[in-house]
C-alpha cells in the first residue's frame, strides 16, 4: 500500500495571500539575524486587470528585529538586557494599534525592565509575553495569518557564539 500523498500544505498559504497589504512572514533564525518573507517581490507587477504579483524574496536582517504584520525594522538592540520601553517606542507608535507584543530572546529580560514595559503597555490593552526565539516566530506568524494586529521583537545575542 502507497501513499498518495505527495508534499506538504501551508495552513497559512490563504490567510497570508489576502488583504490589502503583503504580510510579514519571519522564515527562520540564525545568529547572525532573521530571514523575512514579504518585504519585497521579484518578477511581474500586477497590471490593473492582472494580479499576478511578483513572487516572495527572503531577506536576511542582520542583527535583532521588530516585525509588525506589514513591516519589519532592524533593532540597535544586542543583548536582553537592552530591552526597555525607551527601545520599544517604536511599537507604541505603531498605527493601528498592536494587541500582542512578543519578545524572543534566549536569555530572559531584567525581570524589573519586564515589569515596566509590561505595566506601560497594558495601559494601553497590550498584552507583552516573553519567550524564546523560535517560538517567538511561530506565535507571530499564526497570529499574523489569522489577521491579528501582533509585533514581535527578535532580540539576536550578539554575545553568544
Amino acid at each position: 500500500m502507497s501513499s498518495e500523498i505527495t508534499r506538504g500544505t501551508d495552513l497559512l498559504a490563504d490567510s497570508l495571500a489576502h488583504g490589502p497589504r503583503r504580510k510579514i512572514v519571519l522564515e527562520s533564525y540564525a545568529p547572525s539575524g532573521v530571514d523575512v518573507k514579504g518585504f519585497i517581490q521579484v518578477g511581474e507587477q500586477p497590471d490593473d486587470d492582472d494580479n499576478a504579483p511578483g513572487e516572495d524574496k527572503v531577506v536576511h536582517m542582520n542583527g535583532s528585529i521588530v516585525a509588525f504584520p506589514d513591516a519589519c525594522f532592524l533593532m540597535n538592540i544586542h543583548t536582553p538586557e537592552e530591552v526597555t520601553l525607551e527601545c520599544l517606542s517604536v511599537v507604541k507608535l505603531y498605527q493601528p494599534t498592536v494587541e500582542y507584543l512578543f519578545i524572543g530572546c534566549e536569555h530572559p529580560v531584567p525581570p524589573s525592565e519586564m515589569n515596566k514595559i509590561k505595566a506601560e503597555f497594558r495601559k494601553k490593552d497590550v498584552v507583552v509575553e516573553q519567550m524564546d526565539i523560535m517560538n517567538c516566530i511561530g506565535t507571530f506568524n499564526i497570529l499574523n495569518g489569522e489577521d491579528r494586529r501582533v509585533a514581535c521583537v527578535l532580540v539576536v545575542d550578539e554575545t553568544e557564539e
